[in-house]
């Protein structure tokens, strides 16, 4: 009965309610349920960062104290962590690259047309080749634009934290674009030598890491894409929440309920939604008590009823989505439910602002494992064996040694051990018993040392260690026994970094790839430039600066040299975008070192026109063409050498087969003769022509297409004759009149 009367009085109290008031219980009741299915990964959360932070549980410290045994950690879970963000950090951010690209859209109509029409002749081509440019200068300007974005809000540096974290705890959050006022101040010159100060006010979106035990999301859910709701933890001082009142859009009497509060009494009840944070601070001797006089602020993502959206005022109650029931909203509230803004989400395409990435992805979880967690065990046996190692040695460090104090005594009345220090025998008077009674009066006993045992544990806990966290000793720079040339140095790089390009790939699919969409669809929707909009796909390439710097420089150094001056296979190549990736691989610094590719190719021109335009030393094309013609005596040379060569290896091989006639053979001879004397003529007309060249100071252009027309018809007269030959030769002497 006296449930039923409770259950009814809060019934009648929530019909109280305004629909505001009732969903931010809602919210409040939602939010500490997910905390407290949080509350084992918190946890788990406080034994990493402990053991990253190589210290124990308090309770160990005094037992060991008690015992007095060691109490030393090895801290090589934190070199593993540091190296593991190391690496990643420097693969996701090269300082002379970006791990994205924004490109458009590919129209394979335009595409089909521009193929048919190579040389770009037609009308229809034509808009087509301009359309596709304008398009790549549109995400060209896109991508420059969201490159200032992210430099401004120092993206690199607060994806820094992220993957710390993640290495840490095994989770990274971060979230944009977040909407911040920006203040830039410029000084302007107002008359007499007076310099007045104008300052200007700009919202523009940002990213920002947010802490794992801040993000509170869909526990059910495992991944950010699943989440149906997401909440997010943050503390304000009283002047920040006073100055909210000066919001006309935040909801003025939340704010003034959650003012007159104790600010302790919004902090979320029924969960120990500090304790985490509390406890990694007790590890450092700082106050656990820190945001006692900090007011909670939660901000939620998620579904909002259609009766909260119109009773704040963002929508209209005959609105054709009243049906839907819920839309996606953004709230803001304080941990006892008080809601203090209320606002729909700004992107059309209704995304969530959270990316999230693990170290070691969880599959019935959005939270993931640190490397502190994968390596917990063999971080326990190494502490373990180098503890008993320690202990082992302070016992073993001596002798323990008995006395029998019935037979003897110190002459100094100490009984503590010293050099050159005198007993006495407590028999004076029998000197022989008293001897034999001293020499039994000490006994010495040592125990065994097991230092080389317990240093071989030590020795397989950091061999599984670097197994079980992916991170082996090459990987970390020591070459350890392998081949130091560089085929081989490349092929354990490989190896080492397989398991590292496969966490680049994730990290460029969680949280490159959605973050720099969002930035993309946030400047499709609220950037006032209208030439960088257009239909774009945003790449993630964070794998390609996987390779190991030196070895890439190699590489491209030995490709230049094998392929810069091939005739077929140079003009395959993009050579300064070859270059600009070796200045990159050498860490030179592309801006300071490189023109842009505008201005190179422009310089280009100018040489090429240069050259075109000024007469060449006429004892240079003296000399060119007496090496050309030089060149090629020696080659037609070569020819007939090997012409004649090939010819009398022929004849013999018919002779000894019987299958010529002496007067075949006398016409295979007469054939060569009249090949070798039409090969001598051309070799003399190419030369004549060489030099008629010279005196008449051709161009080169006119020279090749006059040697090339030579040719050609000495091609043609040649098949000619060998074609008349042959039908003289089969209908006899008078089968054809046109072969003298």
């Amino acid at each position: 009965m006296q449930e039923l009367i409770e259950d009814t009085h809060q019934q009648n109290d929530a019909d109280l309610l305004t629909p505001i008031e009732n969903f931010g219980q809602e919210l409040l009741g939602l939010l500490t349920t997910q905390l407290q299915e949080r509350a084992p990964i918190e946890q788990r959360w406080v034994d990493d960062m402990r053991r990253y932070m190589s210290k124990y549980e308090s309770a160990f410290y005094s037992d060991a104290k008690k015992q007095k045994r060691s109490s030393v950690f090895i801290g090589y879970t934190r070199s593993k962590t540091d190296a593991w963000v190391a690496q990643m950090t420097d693969m996701l951010f090269p300082a002379d690259d970006k791990n994205y690209g924004i490109h458009p859209t590919p129209v394979p109509e335009l595409e089909r047309i521009l193929d048919l029409d190579v040389e770009l002749e037609s009308d229809v081509a034509q808009i087509a080749k301009k359309q596709m440019d304008e398009a790549l200068a549109r995400a060209r300007a896109m991508e420059s634009q969201i490159d200032d974005q992210l430099e401004e809000c120092d993206y690199a540096g607060e994806c820094r934290w992220m993957l710390h974290f993640s290495g840490v705890l095994g989770t990274g959050i971060i979230r944009a674009p977040v909407m911040e006022v920006r203040k830039t101040s410029s000084w302007k010159d107002v008359g007499e030598g007076t310099w007045k100060a104008e300052i200007t006010y700009e919202d523009k979106p940002s990213a920002r890491n947010v802490y794992p035990w801040d993000f509170v999301p869909d526990m059910s859910a495992t991944c950010i894409d699943d989440a149906g709701f997401t909440f997010e933890r943050e503390y304000l001082n009283k002047r920040k929440l006073m100055n909210m009142l000066k919001d006309p859009h935040k909801i003025q009497d939340g704010v003034k309920r959650l003012i007159k509060k104790e600010p302790k009494s919004t902090h979320v009840n029924g969960s120990n939604v500090l304790g985490y944070v509390n406890e990694i601070r007790s590890l450092n001797g700082l106050q656990p008590t820190y945001k006692d006089n900090r007011y909670e602020i939660w901000t939620y993502h998620g579904p909002v009823p259609f009766r909260v959206l119109v009773e704040a005022g963002l929508m209209d109650p005959e609105d054709e989505l009243a049906d839907s029931g819920e839309i996606q909203g953004v709230i803001q509230m304080g941990g006892d439910g008080t809601i203090i803004d209320v606002n729909l989400n700004p992107f059309d395409t209704e995304d969530n602002p959270y990316s999230v990435y693990c170290a070691e992805p969880d599959v019935t979880c959005l939270f993931g494992y640190g490397i502190p967690y994968l390596i917990k065990d063999t971080q326990d046996v190494m502490n373990s064996a180098w503890r008993a190692m320690l202990d082992n040695g302070v016992t073993t460090i001596g002798d323990q040694i008995v006395v029998n104090k019935g037979v003897l005594e110190p002459a100094d009345g100490k009984w503590e051990f010293s050099p050159r220090k005198i007993w006495n025998t407590k028999e004076a008077g029998k000197a022989t018993a008293a001897t034999f009674e001293a020499q039994k009066a000490f006994g010495v006993f040592s125990f065994q040392s097991r230092q080389a045992e317990f240093q071989n544990v030590i020795g397989m806990a950091k061999a599984f260690m670097d197994e079980e966290s992916g991170l082996p000793m090459i990987a970390q720079g020591e070459q350890g026994q392998v081949t130091p040339t560089l085929g081989g140095m490349s092929m354990l790089m490989n190896a080492a970094n397989a398991v590292r390009r496969r966490q680049v790939k994730e990290f460029d699919d969680d949280i490159t790839k959605p973050l720099i969409t969002r930035f993309y669809v946030w400047n499709m929707q609220f950037n006032s430039r209208n030439d960088i909009k257009g239909d774009m796909n945003c790449t993630a390439r964070g794998t390609s600066a996987l390779l190991v710097k030196e070895m890439q420089t190699a590489q491209i150094i030995e490709m230049f040299d094998r392929f810069s001056n091939h005739p077929h296979l140079a003009p395959a190549f993009e050579w300064y975008n070859g270059l600009e990736s070796l200045v990159k691989s050498m860490s030179l610094g592309v801006q300071s070192m490189l023109k842009p590719k505008t201005e190179y190719d422009q310089a280009i021109e100018r040489i090429r026109q240069q050259q075109e335009q000024q007469p060449q030393d006429p004892a240079i094309v003296k000399a060119q063409m007496d090496m050309q013609m030089a060149q090629m005596k020696h080659e037609h040379q070569m020819q007939i050498e090997q012409f004649k060569a090939d010819t009398a290896r022929q004849v013999e091989q018919m002779k000894a087969q019987g299958r010529l006639a002496e007067q075949d053979i006398r016409r295979q001879q007469a054939l060569f003769r009249y090949q070798s004397e039409q090969m001598k003529l051309a070799q003399q007309k190419e030369i004549e022509t060489m030099r008629l060249a010279q005196n008449d100071k051709w161009n080169t252009e006119k020279l090749v297409s006059e040697l090339r027309k030579q040719r050609s018809q000495q091609e043609y007269d040649m098949q000619k004759f060998l074609a008349e030959y042959e039908l003289k030769f089969t209908l006899g002497e008078d089968g054809n009149f046109g072969l003298n």
